[in-house]
């Protein structure tokens, strides 16, 4: 009982950092805001769990970016059986298909906003945590990408591919907020558009 006691703490520890770094700001919530939302008895269950607040927004960005890591491994199973492991758009869709599913319910939303800041942020390396992470898709999505610009020099191969990821997060923000105006087009159609956005930017002369 304890040790379920104890995981729900750490639960609503990442639920409530979320919700408080996507509606104020990285650098205007404290743990005391986190530990109360949280109802956690007092400050020190935070880094009882993580240690302290930097640890604490990296699980805050693993932890939904996982569900994202399985959907975008099933996208690209598909890409493989339809043998278009090669195209650059259709690997984009692949991309960006489950960052923009996120937004459709409120937590996603939460996270996207959260995301934002958190690729902008000077404090933090999300290409680095990302690798960090062993996310298997992105792996396979870089293995592929490679080969696709393999016509292109290596260091803006590099530049561009560190990059795409930051715009990625960026057109997953700016698809939250259409959904959260009622103004947000079909996940199909925002998908093949940024898509197809992030292709050219990738494929560039």
């Amino acid at each position: 009982m304890q040790r379920r006691s104890r995981k729900n703490t750490k639960v609503a520890l990442i639920h409530a950092a979320e919700r408080l770094f996507a509606e104020r700001g990285l650098g205007a919530v404290s743990v005391r805001d986190i530990t109360r939302m949280a109802g956690a008895r007092n400050e020190s269950a935070l880094h009882y769990h993580f240690g302290g607040m930097e640890a604490l927004v990296r699980e805050v960005f693993a932890s939904r970016y996982r569900d994202i890591e399985q959907s975008r491994v099933a996208h690209l199973a598909r890409i493989d059986s339809a043998g278009s492991d090669h195209d650059v758009i259709a690997l984009m869709e692949a991309a960006m298909g489950p960052l923009l599913e996120t937004c459709l319910d409120e937590g996603g939303r939460l996270y996207a906003r959260f995301a934002i800041q958190l690729v902008t942020n000077p404090r933090f390396d999300v290409v680095e945590l990302v690798s960090d992470l062993e996310m298997d898709s992105v792996l396979a999505l870089t293995e592929r990408l490679l080969v696709c610009l393999d016509h292109l020099p290596e260091g803006i191969v590099e530049t561009r591919l560190r990059r795409v990821f930051t715009l990625s997060v960026a057109l997953m923000a700016d698809y939250a907020r259409l959904v959260e105006k009622g103004d947000a087009p079909p996940v199909e159609e925002a998908t093949r558009e940024a898509a197809t956005s992030l292709a050219g930017f990738l494929l560039a002369e």
